[in-house]
């Protein structure tokens, strides 16, 4: 046998308590048990702390199978000696805990001597285990009931029903105890008080012994192995599955010398670059860790769709000027020639304005497109180079230098995008050049035409006309720009940069060394791969 989970706070060695009792003989589990409480409450005093804290026994044998049985103790409301104030919530909560798993059997122990109706272990029991799949009732103490009372109904399943019925067992007395009598001679002892008693003889096959209740308990086991085997089964490859990829992400054990730590960092830093691209894009990579599952290029694409619309559909350029306004500018930019010649001036003057509304959405864009790949890199880096999280600031350190001299060459190439249509009015549009011209009437040719109104009328339409114009191609051309010299170069010269600057940084790679908890880590993962592949070849394994 082996003990564990004695409580540390007592500073009592490991095994103390085995020391106390390995040297004296024990005929069955409950006196193991009782020694063990005895001894648990003696070293451990008064402390109110380790109800809850389990003892583990282990015990092998060739003729068992592998169990883990849960002595639980019973749901006690009034405290009493040295337990706490709050037995009662500390048992049922203890009960509760063990038995609510889908995989435990509920073997309810009852004391026939009795009224069962009023069982607390029995009533948790159909509460945990509404189907009635997994619990099995026993009753005990049969042998000490009141003279001309008997437990019939209750092992005929008439009283409190249960799925799986009960089972009657007759336990050893204080004076079988105290006469060491053995296993053996107790299921003969119990056979003979059931074959001899005027009542349960008479009850049909399968209510009461032992031998009936490991028979049931046996089919129970096997069912409960065959329904949930194939789930076991697929969470066992699903962690080999996971143990395996994570201990690929940690990679194998770190070389001694700078060559073979230079070798790891590139490959590294080549599965960076590589992950990196491939999320970008979209690519499907089996790889893909879960942090990265919900981020890609499309974040990107939504950041150029949004770009410029509230300046797009019903948005009105001229809006906040009105006629006297446009009638002024038309006036002032007229210079000292002959009056009633609209000056090129006063339609630029008038329209510079709003271009230059369009200045900070684009920028706001670029920067958010830059963030986002800058996050996007640092949530990589983390992965990447978990195992080495010393280097992690040093190579995130080259990364954010790239991407911000990326950064600066594309705002040179859009600041340029939008001077160009703020600071150059040219355009070959057919619409504009062909449809925003306005004309008089003909039903008013003869009439009195006030001509200071058309020339407002034309240069508000010609602004209209033409801001929506620049919106439409620099909706077009900043995301291209920002495409193609930020997002694309990243893509293609990362690589090759960062390779340049890590042979730059020997001491980076001279002082690379792997924490003790990755080693840690990756000796768990290897352990834990080796397990539940033994396991696999157990739960595979033909029992003939």
């Amino acid at each position: 046998m082996r003990l564990s989970n004695i409580p540390e706070e007592k500073n009592i060695k490991p095994y103390a308590i085995f020391e106390e009792i390995k040297d004296k003989k024990f005929y069955d589990f409950n006196e193991v048990q009782k020694s063990i409480c005895d001894l648990t409450d003696k070293v451990c005093g008064s402390d109110k702390n380790i109800v809850d804290k389990p003892i583990v026994l282990n015990i092998y044998s060739h003729t068992c199978p592998d169990l883990t049985l849960i002595d639980l103790p019973g749901v006690t409301r009034i405290p009493i000696g040295q337990q706490p104030d709050n037995i009662y919530a500390v048992t049922k909560e203890m009960a509760t805990r063990y038995c609510k798993d889908e995989l435990t059997i509920i073997l309810c122990v009852i004391a026939a001597n009795v009224d069962i109706t009023t069982s607390d272990g029995l009533e948790m029991a159909r509460e945990l285990d509404p189907s009635g799949s997994r619990t099995l009732g026993v009753l005990t103490k049969l042998d000490i009931m009141d003279h001309g009372t008997d437990a019939k109904k209750a092992l005929l399943n008439q009283e409190v029903p249960l799925k799986l019925g009960y089972v009657g067992v007759k336990n050893r007395s204080k004076k079988d105890l105290d006469d060491k009598l053995s296993m053996a001679e107790t299921v003969k002892k119990e056979k003979e008080f059931f074959n001899n008693h005027p009542i349960y003889r008479k009850l049909p096959p399968g209510c009461v012994g032992v031998d009936i209740l490991i028979q049931k308990l046996t089919k129970i086991l096997f069912r409960k192995i065959k329904e949930h085997l194939p789930v076991i089964m697929n969470e066992v490859n699903d962690n080999i599955r996971k143990n395996e990829e994570e201990l690929q992400l940690l990679g194998h054990p770190l070389p001694v010398d700078d060559n073979g730590k230079l070798n790891i960092v590139w490959n590294m830093l080549s599965e960076f670059c590589e992950t990196y691209k491939n999320v970008l894009k979209g690519k499907y990579d089996s790889k893909r860790i879960s942090a990265l599952k919900d981020e890609g290029g499309y974040k990107i694409k939504s950041k150029f769709k949004n770009l410029l619309e509230d300046f797009t559909g019903d948005f009105r350029a001229t809006s906040k000027y009105k006629d006297e306004d446009i009638s002024y500018a038309l006036t002032i930019h007229e210079g000292d020639s002959i009056p009633g010649f609209p000056s090129v001036d006063a339609f630029y003057y008038l329209l510079r304005p709003e271009l230059e509304m369009l200045r900070d959405p684009i920028q706001e864009c670029l920067t958010e497109v830059f963030s986002y790949l800058e996050e996007l890199a640092n949530k990589i880096l983390e992965t990447s180079f978990q195992r080495f999280p010393r280097v992690i600031d040093d190579i995130g350190e080259l990364v954010s230098k790239f991407l911000n001299e990326e950064k600066e060459k594309t705002k040179y190439i859009v600041d340029s995008l939008v001077d160009m249509e703020i600071n150059y009015l040219f355009t070959n549009d057919y619409d504009y050049l062909n449809n925003y011209t306005t004309f008089i009437p003909k039903n008013q040719e003869k009439e009195r035409v006030d001509t200071r109104n058309i020339f407002i009328r034309e240069i508000r339409n010609r602004i209209e006309a033409y801001f929506k114009l620049v919106v439409r191609n620099l909706r077009d051309s900043i995301p291209k720009s920002i495409g193609h010299f930020l997002v694309k170069s990243i893509q293609d010269t990362m690589q090759l940069k960062l390779y340049n600057q890590l042979y730059k940084s020997t001491e980076m790679v001279s002082s690379l060394n792997e924490p003790e908890h990755i080693q840690r880590r990756r000796e768990e993962l290897n352990a834990s791969i080796k397990t539940m592949k033994e396991a696999q070849k157990l739960i595979k394994r033909d029992p003939e």
